[in-house]
């Protein structure tokens, strides 16, 4: 199999050439050669910017492919350069989306705090995300997309939004869509993970909002990477769009309990309510970088679809978790999460609470 990659050196997009090749696939990336990974000399290049459309087109004029992969499409524009450039010469083409099209991180510029809850809901959320657990591909109506930026919404989820739609306009041709959660593993270029693994590892308290009950479902790099490569010789996949995920549905609280597990670390977490933490702090609550996983309440996507299509494989996410623990440790990060420098108040807002719940419990019971 001959595959394109549109991209294809960093994160899951670098995991599924290692398997290419593994395998023995031809491989051609496009790229525009910044970044070499070790299987540079075993790839096929085409040097080039694909934001530079007729570059793009001009370059692949003519060319045929078993398959096109990619994960670094963020706009419209990027998917029609790939229709004009290989309509009619491809077999499938695979694009990586994203949960944020259903709203929530990605989508919601910020989070809608409560000092903001009579803001629109459409400035947080596409759908319904607490009517809609699990989320399920059909309840993001494509057709209400609409074709213009709108500027309070984050241009990230929009974008994807509207490649979407294109793609279910566009006839005659053999794409997927791919709709992938929050990822991590080893690699990870945003931090997630370390956020939560370097608050561990210092023994400070962490807060936990309201407990860390809310529920969410994650993905592993290297499942990630696998699912877009079954996708690709199974034909009821072309012209369908499919949520990809872990299948555990997990609390923020299960997650770092299995993070402290993998360290070896005890977790000194400490459960404040969502409303005291916001306004009983200073702390960033608005910035989605800041305790990433604590919200929204419910972020589950269904993925009954892709497991009986084409039987998405998945880690166990105990094990997972393990090994980006190991990577981390073999890989110093050499640098601070995001907002650490506030991470004394932090743990001074998470103390000053477990005490004010304590004189709570000790009060007289109220007739």
């Amino acid at each position: 199999m001959h595959v394109l990659v549109i991209g294809g050196t960093q994160y899951f997009g670098k995991v599924a050439v290692r398997t290419m090749l593994a395998r023995g696939d031809k491989v051609t990336l496009y790229t525009r050669g910044q970044s070499k990974p070790d299987f540079w000399d075993k790839v096929d290049h085409i040097n080039g910017d694909r934001n530079d459309y007729a570059d793009f087109v001009n370059k692949l004029k003519g060319k045929q492919f078993d398959a096109v992969i990619d994960n670094v499409a963020f706009k419209t524009e990027d998917v029609k350069a790939v229709v004009q450039a290989l309509k009619g010469r491809i077999g499938k083409y695979v694009v990586a989306t994203t949960v944020s099209i259903y709203g929530g991180p990605g989508h919601a510029i910020e989070w809608r705090d409560y000092s903001k809850r009579d803001r629109p809901l459409w400035v947080d959320e596409f759908v319904d995300l607490t009517a809609c657990c699990p989320i399920r591909e059909t309840d993001a109506d494509l057709s209400k997309v609409k074709w213009d930026y709108v500027k309070e919404t984050h241009e990230y989820g929009q974008g994807k939004r509207m490649m979407e739609r294109f793609l279910t306009e566009t006839k005659d041709f053999p794409w997927v869509v791919l709709r992938v959660p929050a990822t991590l593993g080893p690699e990870d270029p945003s931090f997630r993970f370390w956020w939560y693994m370097q608050r561990i590892l210092d023994g400070k308290e962490l807060v936990l909002r309201d407990g860390g009950s809310n529920v969410f479902r994650l993905g592993f790099r290297d499942d990630i990477a696998a699912a877009i490569l079954d996708v690709i010789p199974v034909a009821k996949t072309s012209g369908q769009i499919y949520n990809i995920c872990q299948p555990e549905i997990a609390t923020l609280r299960r997650f770092v309990e299995s993070m402290a597990k993998a360290l070896g670390r005890p977790l000194n977490a400490v459960s404040v309510p969502a409303e005291v933490a916001e306004a009983k702090s200073t702390l960033p609550w608005h910035d989605w970088a800041f305790d990433p996983f604590s919200r929204p309440k419910t972020y589950v996507m269904a993925i009954e679809k892709a497991r009986r299509d084409f039987n998405m494989r998945t880690t166990p996410m105990d094990t997972w978790i393990k090994q980006t623990v190991d990577w981390y440790k073999a890989n110093p990060v050499g640098k601070d999460s995001k907002y650490y420098e506030r991470r004394d108040d932090e743990a001074a807002l998470a103390r000053w609470w477990r005490d004010e719940y304590a004189k709570l419990l000790k009060a007289p019971a109220k007739n």
